[in-house]
């Protein structure tokens, strides 16, 4: 029955689909490059919504960080104050800095009103958490 069809008809296809066999390797070369493109554009798409992901979770990872260590900052600096004596700690930072320069050893002195000449050996005055750190890597160093 197909010996009958003309050459032209053998070679179409009954569904209407073409076949292999129908194409000229121009039109192959044609198609697969579009399908290797399309493929490419899917993947390249696919990689920006991986990345996009991975820097949001990036950027929560960071943020949730940058919280914690905000929190500690605050707490450890609590600390150090808390360490201070009550004098100072009550005192305004304004007179703190601009009366004595940050140094808690004559701001005592000042507020108690001890002169450096005679009476300071016989006040002892409550060693800063500076000072005790500064005592223990010095000891620490020459051991």
């Amino acid at each position: 029955m197909n010996s009958t069809l003309p050459d032209a008809n053998r070679d179409a296809p009954q569904d209407g689909c073409l076949s292999p066999g129908s194409l000229s390797s121009r039109t192959i070369k044609s198609v697969n490059r579009q399908a290797h493109l399309q493929l490419a554009d899917e993947q390249r798409q696919a990689m920006i919504e991986n990345f996009d992901m991975e820097v949001e979770d990036k950027i929560r990872s960071m943020r949730a960080q940058h919280e914690a260590d905000k929190m500690d900052l605050v707490l450890k600096a609590d600390c150090d104050i808390a360490q201070l004596p009550k004098c100072v700690r009550e005192m305004p930072l304004l007179t703190f800095l601009r009366d004595y320069g940050g140094d808690v050893a004559a701001a005592v002195r000042g507020v108690l009103k001890i002169d450096d000449k005679g009476r300071d050996s016989m006040v002892p005055l409550p060693e800063t958490p500076f000072v005790i750190r500064a005592r223990r890597k010095v000891a620490t160093k020459s051991t």
